[in-house]
Formats: structure tokens, C-alpha cells, sequence
């Protein structure tokens, strides 16, 4: 029955495959069976016979034993008709039949075997899906297309992935993905669909045509090397690092930290089932349908195990604090604390296991600080101007406690008991930032700019003053070096000695620690400007004080940055003092710059406002008008020694526009007699 219902089957897909191909113009065409080729043999008369003579004519009894028997009728000649010729009997025509009969069987089913295959080369099985998409039925061209329309855009987009969780840990929650183009991954769908019609002309497909399909995997081209990468990539962002074993010193006392397993993705496998899960159908069940997809995991072991962290925390931690510690700096003898000591020491890793790490620098900045004397500080190189030429002060070297040698005795002292608990160092020489020859070769030979700027009368804003020029004296440039002369003043606080000192604002009295800022950041401007400095940022004040240079001032703060930059080959240096009432401001440098100034009048003229004050609190408050003005500086470098053409001047501007200064004049002033009146910073 089941041969029958096969056979109807094919016979249908026959029918409607001719039905098909007709009505493409095209006629299907079954092969005839092969025919066998005739073979005449020529005919002879009977064949001699050798051997023993006949037997007598006559009945001959019958054998006893019945193969004897039967061996005797095998052996009996075939019938003969008087010619000799070999008469054909009823049985030999039966045989005959059949084997004529069974041999057209066999060629009437190669020829249908033939002419299905034929038929069917190019069809997909009746049924067939490609990752959920069906083709089934479509001759092999529309099945391509088919197979590319659905699945290439799949094919374009990233893939979600998510690290497998090792049993019994929790679930990863954090994901990533892998970028089809950095992946090296293609579809061929061609070779998909040759894959669901199968071999030509094997029992295999055919069957598979009369059966029907099912679901089959897409081919994925990959680039191994590119999918390898993408994955690396993906997995970085997934990967759960081993938590080590540790030994922490953080609260004071030795605190261990238990190691804890990691968890990475497998690089290999997880690769394979990229391009395996890429185009699964979704929501068909099975890992290669999940998204995202989950790759899959190995466990990856601490370097250091539990019993290696509870040896170092009862051998090594606890007794590195368990008592002070001595220290010899060549001779000279310093006691820690331990709790001077622990922001020394850290518990490490090494070969496996744990072991105690002195910070050198560190134990040793605890040395100094518990005992200043263990350290010379080095004294750097300046140049001494006060006999009007510059002269190089020569720099000195300091000595320090050696960091390495002390970690290294302090790491065995530090776990024994008694006398053997001190650490024994030497020092070694710290070299000074500028050194005798790095001031030398600045060239500083000659004066290129002075500013004097007379004080008031007030001893705190004298004071401010005086703070600011000693934190601006000495400064050395080397050529191409900058000045941020805000960050060299500093903070205006207390402890770097300013105080606060009175002002005058809008013809109110306040005081500020900054006082007098504006009077030093003016005349080092003006200074610099005059020596040939390069003016990198600069703020002009809002209005003119007859007290600074025109067009020459500046303020600084915050908000308000003065850099100068030397740009010759020379280098420069700064002296800053307070003497006979009023601030000195010098720009030294080296020979062969000329400089030269020139300030425009005036012009754009704003007259001051004039206000009379009846308020008590009034402090009296000079007027100023608003203009602006330029000053044009003109630089001339003089010619090499080796006789070239000397540069051409250069000439550069700084023009400046103030506002007004309302002037306030007081009927009944808030100044107690004979006070001083404050002044505009």
C-alpha cells in the first residue's frame, strides 16, 4: 500500500512539474530505457564428448539414494530434435518470462528514477523552511530570493550576547553586542538552498521530494580571524574578573578580603555558536534562538586562595602593626607610630601568594615629617643683583633618607620583634630644580625694565603689597618659559601672610586680603613690557589709577590671568621688593634686545560723574574720566656675532579703553579725624 501511495506521489509531482514547465514553453522529457544488444551465435553440429562410454541402451533401475537420483536427472542431455538442435521446454519458457519481465521492471524504474531527478533538480521539497522562512515548492532561483529578502536584514543587524552564569551563581544581567560587519559574517544563500533540495539523483533526495522538508540551517560564510575578534571584543564588556584575595590596610587595622571566582566567556565556543545561532529562527526554543543570545562560560580561578590570604593576614599584616617602629637615618634615630607607618604598607601579590609592600617614598616623607632634620633641603642657584650686575649665586645639594633602602630594611623589621624591629638607611642627594650651570646659561647679564610705584600710607595694604613682592622675587625664566604671575602670589590667605586692609569702592570703606593685588600686577606688567616679555593674557583694570602705568596695567585673579612669556634666547629674571615707601619692580635679561615705548594721547574722552554724599557712611572717592590709549613697543635685536643680517624691528600694541570713575564727595565723611583714607586697589 505504502509502494502505491509513493508511486501516486510521484506521479502527481510529475504531472505537476510537466504542467509547470509547459506553461514556461519548456516540454519534459522522459528517457527510454536502454534495449540490451542481440548476440548471434553461430550454429555447429554436436560437440565431441570425451570420457567414459555411454551406458547401455535399455531401463536403468532407480537410484536408491535420492541426490544419486537427482545428480542422474542434472545430468540427462536436454531433448534434441532430429537435427540435433536443443528442443525448448514449458519451464524453460516460463523462466524466460520472467526474467523478461523483471528486466523491463528495472528499466521502467530507471527511466521514472531518471526523469524524477531530472524533473525535480531544481525544486525544494514541499514543507521546506530556511531559519522560520518557507520555500517550500520554489524552483531554485526563487528560492534565493526568497532566502536573501528575509534573512539579510537579520543578517545586518547586531546581536545581542549575555554571558552564561556558572552554576549556582547568579544570573549576569550585563550584555553587549557583535557587529555582523566586524564579524566577517555572510549568507550564502545559494548553497542554503542547494542544501535543502539535496544531491541530485541520490535515493536520499528523492525521497526527501516525496516526503517533504523541514526546517533547514542557513550556511554562514565567516572570516574566523574577523569573527574571532568580534567576539573578543563583545566578551571584554561581558567578562566578570576574579576578585583576589587581598589584605587591606584602609581602616587603620588589617582587614583580609576573600577571593572570589570570575567568570569568562569561552572564546572558542562562543564563536561556534555565533555564527550557528545568528540566523536561528527566533522563538523555536533552544540556546540558538534565545536573545539575547547566551554565550557560553568558564570559570576563571583567583591567583591567590583563601588559605594563601589568612597566612598573610596572621604572618605578615597583623605583626607589621603590632608594635613601632625604629628608624636610623645615617645615625640619626626616629620612632613611628604605627599609625605613621600604615600609609606605608600594602599587602601584594607575588609568585601566587601575598606579601607585604613598603611604599618607600612614603615611609620616608613619615621619616622627615616626624624628624625635619633627617633632611637637607637642596638650595637652588639665583643670581644676586645688588651691586647692579648679576652675579650667580651658586646652588648646594641636599640629602634625603634613601626610599629604597629603607623599604627594603623596613619590610624585614617590620614583621620581627625587640631589637630587630629598626630599619637602618643611609640618604641620598637631591639635586636642586636650577642648578649653578642652568642659571649660567640663562645669559641674565643686564637691567631691561624697571617700574617703581609709590605706597600709601596704610601698613596692612603695605603689608599685602610687601607678601606679594616676596612671592614674585627671584623668579628665573629660562628662554621660551612662562610667568603666571597669579599662580605664583598664591592664594591671598592668612597663613602665606596677608591681611586685610581697607579699600575705597563706590565711596563705600571695605576690606579685602588682596589689596594692593592691582599695584603689583601693573608694574610687573609694566616691567616685563619694557624688558621685551611676551604678553600672553592680560585684564585691564575697569578704570585708571594715576598711581600705575597708562595702558600698562593689569589685575589678577581668578578670573583675571597675567602670563608673560620669555621668547628671546636669553633668559630673564624678576626682582621684586618694598623699600623706601614704594614697590620696585625689575626685569632683568641679556644684551642685544632694544626696547622701545610710546604712548598715544588720550582720545575718545568720558567725563567722571560728580556725586555729593550726605551718608554717614561716606568715604570720599577721587573722580577719574574714561579714555582709551595705546602703547605701541618697538623691539630691536641686534645683529649675530657671526656676522649675519641682523632681524628686521618688530612692533606690537596693547591699547586699553577705561571707564569713568564716578568721583564722590562727602558732607559728612565716615573717616574719624585724622585717619587714613582708604585707597583704590
Amino acid at each position: 500500500m505504502g509502494g502505491t501511495n509513493g508511486t501516486l506521489q510521484l506521479l502527481e509531482i510529475l504531472e505537476r512539474q510537466s504542467e509547470r514547465e509547459a506553461a514556461h514553453g519548456r516540454r519534459a522529457a522522459i528517457p527510454a530505457p536502454r534495449r540490451a544488444a542481440r548476440v548471434d551465435l553461430p550454429e555447429t553440429g554436436p560437440a565431441p564428448v570425451a570420457g567414459p562410454p555411454a551406458p547401455p541402451a535399455g531401463p536403468v533401475p532407480a537410484a536408491a539414494d535420492p541426490v544419486a537420483a537427482a545428480l542422474d536427472r542434472s545430468a540427462a542431455p536436454d531433448p534434441v530434435d532430429p537435427d540435433g538442435r536443443a528442443v525448448e521446454t514449458a519451464a524453460d519458457g516460463r523462466s524466460r518470462a520472467r526474467v523478461l519481465v523483471a528486466v523491463a521492471g528495472l528499466g521502467l524504474v530507471a527511466a521514472c528514477w531518471s526523469g524524477a531527478s531530472a524533473l525535480l533538480a531544481d525544486r525544494v521539497p514541499e514543507g521546506t523552511t530556511v531559519a522560520g522562512t518557507p520555500i517550500g515548492g520554489l524552483d531554485r532561483a526563487e528560492a534565493v530570493r526568497a532566502v536573501e529578502s528575509a534573512l539579510q536584514p537579520r543578517l545586518a543587524a547586531p546581536l545581542p550576547v549575555q554571558l552564561a552564569a556558572l552554576p549556582g551563581a547568579p544570573a549576569q544581567d550585563r550584555t553587549a553586542t557583535v557587529d555582523p560587519a566586524s564579524a566577517g559574517l555572510e549568507l550564502d544563500a545559494a548553497a542554503t538552498v542547494s542544501r535543502a533540495i539535496g544531491p541530485v539523483g541520490l535515493p536520499t533526495a528523492l525521497w526527501r521530494q516525496l516526503r517533504g522538508g523541514g526546517d533547514v540551517a542557513p550556511v554562514v560564510d565567516a572570516d574566523p580571524t574577523a569573527l574571532a575578534g568580534a567576539v573578543d571584543r563583545a566578551a571584554v564588556a561581558l567578562d566578570v574578573p576574579p576578585v583576589e584575595g587581598a589584605v587591606s590596610f584602609a581602616t587603620g587595622l588589617p582587614v583580609a578580603t576573600e577571593p572570589v571566582p570570575g567568570v569568562a566567556v569561552d572564546r572558542t565556543a562562543a564563536a561556534d555558536l555565533v555564527r550557528r545561532a545568528w540566523l536561528a529562527p527566533l522563538g523555536a526554543g533552544g540556546q540558538e534562538a534565545q536573545r539575547p543570545l547566551v554565550l557560553p562560560s568558564r570559570e576563571v580561578a583567583p591567583e591567590v586562595t583563601s588559605a594563601e590570604v589568612a597566612d598573610a593576614l596572621a604572618r605578615q599584616a597583623r605583626p607589621a602593626v603590632a608594635a613601632p617602629l625604629a628608624v636610623s637615618v645615617s645615625g640619626r634615630g626616629v620612632v613611628l607610630a604605627p599609625a605613621q607607618v600604615l600609609p606605608a604598607l600594602s599587602v601584594v601579590p607575588s609568585d601566587g601568594a601575598l606579601r607585604l609592600d613598603v611604599d618607600g617614598a612614603v615611609l620616608a616623607a613619615a621619616v622627615v615629617a616626624a624628624d625635619p632634620a633627617t633632611r637637607v633641603p637642596p638650595v637652588d642657584a639665583s643670581l644676586d643683583t645688588s651691586t647692579g650686575t648679576p652675579v650667580v649665586v651658586p646652588s648646594a645639594e641636599g640629602a634625603e633618607p634613601d626610599p629604597d633602602a629603607l623599604a627594603a630594611s623596613a619590610e624585614q623589621a617590620l614583621l620581627a620583634t625587640g631589637d630587630g624591629r629598626t630599619a637602618q638607611t643611609g640618604t641620598r642627594p637631591v639635586t636642586p630644580a636650577l642648578t649653578t650651570e642652568d642659571v649660567a646659561a640663562m645669559g641674565v647679564t643686564a637691567l631691561l625694565g624697571q617700574v617703581v610705584s609709590p605706597l600709601t600710607a596704610d601698613p596692612a595694604r603695605t603689608t599685602d603689597v610687601t607678601t606679594a613682592a616676596r612671592a614674585l622675587d627671584g623668579a628665573l625664566l629660562a628662554p621660551g618659559d612662562s610667568l603666571d604671575v597669579g599662580a605664583l602670589l598664591g592664594a591671598p590667605t592668612a597663613e602665606a601672610g596677608y591681611v586685610p586692609a581697607s579699600v575705597v569702592v563706590d565711596g563705600r570703606a571695605t576690606t579685602t586680603p588682596t589689596a594692593g593685588s592691582t599695584q603689583v600686577a601693573s608694574a610687573v606688567l609694566a616691567a616685563a613690557y619694557a624688558a621685551g616679555l611676551q604678553v600672553d593674557a592680560r585684564t585691564a583694570p575697569e578704570s585708571w589709577n594715576p598711581r600705575d602705568p597708562v595702558g600698562l596695567d593689569a589685575v589678577v585673579g581668578p578670573d583675571a590671568p597675567l602670563v608673560l612669556t620669555e621668547a628671546g634666547a636669553s633668559g630673564a629674571l624678576v626682582r621684586a621688593e618694598v623699600a623706601d615707601g614704594s614697590l620696585r619692580v625689575q626685569v632683568w635679561g641679556g644684551q642685544g634686545r632694544a626696547v622701545s615705548l610710546e604712548t598715544a594721547p588720550a582720545s575718545d574722552p568720558r567725563p567722571a560723574l560728580q556725586v555729593v554724599d550726605t551718608s554717614p557712611e561716606c568715604v570720599p572717592q577721587p573722580g577719574q574720566d574714561g579714555f582709551t590709549t595705546t602703547v605701541t613697543r618697538t623691539t630691536t635685536t641686534a645683529a649675530p656675532p657671526d656676522g649675519a643680517a641682523a632681524a628686521e624691528p618688530s612692533v606690537d600694541e596693547l591699547t586699553t579703553t577705561y571707564a569713568p570713575r564716578t568721583s564722590v564727595t562727602c558732607t559728612a565723611s565716615a573717616l574719624p579725624a585724622g585717619s587714613v583714607a582708604p585707597a583704590l586697589d
